[in-house]
């Protein structure tokens, strides 16, 4: 069996990660991302991709962030019709995140008509509500650490990245060579989420590296969120924080929870007014008892409520979602 790797995103830029591992006659796609950024970027997700999208036997994500996962419903509507591989954690929240972007695309695509401000006419969305919901059904969740079969005698597995809830490498075995696909790999000693798992021996490893030119500040994470929030309080203000629905919300909350537990912060209402922010929450909370999150996280679950964070926490849904 021959083995070849293409690269069709994340290269050269850092959003839409697609790698395609070919495998004899089997393909077999990791990560199918959308371009974000500047318009010249945006654009790529309009073109033609350089391989068939019915032709892809299986889709292996590593996360659901939209840079990783946000062009899945489109691959469907192109004519994908394979199983779409995830953690138990990124199956849950897939509904959320393709749903609000099949949304967005729509909601843009109406403006544009209504504005008139496209050369196409009628402006389409990227894809719709009916694809994003055919590519969530398509999904299948997986546990960490469990070997699962794409045929020909390649299999895979994922390992726990402490990225955001469910997010994983993928360790792959084909014709005798192990490969490994980091995905976005998240830090140490944070709360929420647990370390990365250590990097198994592999042939070829294909690793994001998105910061790989910064340096994390030494100063303690409570310490840098706990210093601005503390100043403002003692000038009776208010902290307004714009946030990533999946994972840093999550993060903010439980830091800022915890700092008014040990008393470094007053307890104040912490209101999350972001509709999908709470859904993600509430998937969080569902796998609060598994090996997604951080031992801590699980031990502050309240095992009657389900609840992770304490009643000063307040969410907000929007009337229109």
């Amino acid at each position: 069996m021959t083995l070849s790797l293409a690269f069709h995103g994340a290269a050269g830029t850092v959003t839409g990660s697609r790698h395609l591992l070919t495998a004899g006659d089997r393909k077999i796609l990791v990560d199918c991302g959308m371009f974000q950024g500047l318009k010249e970027l945006r654009l790529r997700n309009w073109e033609e991709t350089p391989f068939d999208p019915a032709q892809i036997d299986h889709l292996v994500l590593t996360h659901i962030h939209i840079d990783h996962s946000g062009w899945v419903p489109r691959l469907v509507r192109e004519g994908f019709r394979g199983p779409i591989h995830g953690t138990r954690g990124t199956k849950g929240l897939s509904g959320i995140l393709w749903l609000d972007a099949a949304k967005i695309q729509e909601e843009d695509a109406a403006h544009a008509n209504r504005k008139r401000w496209t050369r196409h006419r009628p402006a389409l969305p990227l894809f719709t509500r009916e694809d994003a919901e055919r590519a969530v059904g398509r999904v299948k969740g997986h546990r960490y650490e469990t070997w699962f079969d794409l045929g020909r005698d390649v299999r895979a597995r994922f390992h726990n990245m402490g990225h955001i809830l469910g997010s994983a490498m993928v360790e792959m075995e084909a014709a005798g060579k192990r490969i490994v696909f980091s995905g976005d790999i998240g830090r140490y000693d944070m709360p929420l989420h647990p370390d990365p798992e250590p990097m198994p021996a592999c042939d070829t490893l294909v690793i994001e590296s998105t910061y790989g030119d910064r340096v994390h500040d030494d100063e303690p994470l409570m310490d840098q969120v706990a210093g601005p929030m503390r100043a403002t309080f003692n000038e009776g203000g208010i902290v307004l924080i714009p946030a990533f629905a999946v994972g840093r919300s999550q993060l903010i909350t439980l830091i800022l929870c915890e700092a008014m537990e040990a008393g470094i912060l007053p307890e104040v209402p912490i209101h999350i007014d972001s509709p999908m922010a709470v859904n993600a929450t509430s998937v969080y909370r569902k796998f609060a008892d598994d090996d997604n999150l951080d031992e801590d996280v699980v031990d502050r679950k309240d095992p009657v409520t389900g609840r992770i964070y304490p009643p000063n926490v307040r969410f907000h849904r929007s009337t229109d979602e």
